[in-house]
């Protein structure tokens, strides 16, 4: 069994800019659900986690509308970039998932990426 490789949780909750949310507070936050949440202007960014099992999910809105939820697993490694004014939290797949690292970019905009590699096609 893979153990995920996180941040502490005082530096996610400096990312978002927010108290982290957990499931259950009886419960340290590497075995419950955790969750995080960054808005700017329209956009707000809505990030859970859950360390035990690898696995989480990530919704943006526009205003209101969720717009994207995305469901995450498999996940091995999770760290914070941080160059000049960018904010990035970057999560990596194993890699029989043939995923790209997803990138959530907090600052000084939302704004994500992701995608499949290149070695699904060969």
């Amino acid at each position: 069994m893979q153990t995920l490789k996180t941040p502490e949780l005082y530096e996610l909750e400096y990312l978002f800019e927010c108290e982290a949310k957990l499931s259950d507070e009886s419960v340290p936050w590497q075995y419950t659900s955790v969750s995080f949440q960054v808005v700017r202007e329209s956009l707000k960014a809505e990030f859970e986690l859950e360390e035990a099992s690898r696995s989480g999910q990530l919704r943006l809105y526009f205003e209101t509308n969720e717009i994207v939820k995305i469901y995450l697993e498999n996940i091995k490694c999770v760290h914070i970039k941080r160059q000049d004014n960018l904010e990035c939290l970057i999560l990596e797949f194993d890699n029989e998932n043939f995923v790209l690292p997803l990138e959530l970019q907090t600052k000084p905009i939302i704004k994500t990426t992701w995608g499949t590699s290149l070695d699904l096609w060969r």
